[in-house]
């Protein structure tokens, strides 16, 4: 008889340390998964300093955040980059091959289209990502992290919050542990007893994340360079023959 007990002992004893294992490792996976997500946000937020690169170098071309302004304003927007303050960006980027013309006022209109068309592509990018080498595996492809995806992480975490708090609350898992208890492993769920189910269960529940709260910028959506390219290149004339003389400095530094 005693050898049946010794049994039951060990065998509950085995599974308690299964019930054990599943649920700190259900949580330990989460809490994996969690702190993986908060690494790609902060490598997003250093993806939009490549946004403001172009912004920086766009801005130079104008002569300050007030042509700035105006450019943006024939295109039918306003201010698209007000948190352009508070980012670094490298403002040392300039585009691999600018384009000659002999006029100045024809190379700062074919500069100004293609600065615009570097930003809306950083702006696609930044939102939408792109195909680029994968490091892991030489020959292949990857999408680039982006603000979606993060986004599409983020959801995904919470899915799995949500369900981690429904499927394996930690009441739940210590009422069954005591259920199966013996006398010689007595005491199981103790901790329900003291504390009560629904006390004990929204200290350990997961809190979901709270998306808006990180505060992550999400890039404007410009429109295409050839959907609006009458407008900056009648901008483009406009604006070089108001400030003629200051572009000419500015080129003159490229």
């Amino acid at each position: 008889m005693d050898r049946y007990k010794s049994l039951a002992v060990a065998l509950e004893s085995e599974v308690l340390s299964e019930m054990a294992g599943t649920f700190f490792g259900a949580r330990k996976a989460l809490e994996d998964q969690r702190d993986d997500f908060m690494i790609r946000v902060e490598d997003l937020r250093a993806q939009a300093a490549k946004v403001y690169a172009r912004v920086f170098y766009l801005r130079s071309l104008l002569l300050g955040p007030q042509g700035e302004a105006e450019f943006f304003a024939a295109l039918g927007l306003a201010a698209p980059f007000p948190e352009a303050q508070t980012q670094s960006g490298s403002r040392t980027w300039r585009p691999e091959a600018a384009p000659f013309a002999f006029l100045p006022s024809t190379r700062f209109e074919r500069l100004l289209l293609l600065a615009y068309a570097e930003l809306h592509r950083a702006c696609e990018v930044y939102m939408n990502g792109e195909y680029e080498d994968d490091p892991e595996h030489k020959g292949r492809k990857r999408m680039s992290l982006h603000y979606k995806m993060v986004e599409s992480l983020g959801r995904r975490v919470n899915e799995r919050i949500a369900k981690l708090n429904a499927d394996m609350p930690a009441s739940s898992v210590l009422q069954y542990a005591r259920s199966i208890s013996t006398t010689e492993a007595p005491g199981q769920g103790a901790i329900t007893n003291a504390l009560g189910a629904e006390s004990l269960d929204k200290g350990m529940d997961f809190q979901p994340l709270d998306f808006a709260a990180l505060k992550i910028w999400r890039a404007p959506e410009l429109p295409a360079p050839e959907a609006c390219e009458k407008r900056l290149r009648a901008f483009a004339k406009a604006y070089y023959a108001a400030h003629s003389d200051k572009i000419r400095r500015v080129l003159s530094e490229l």
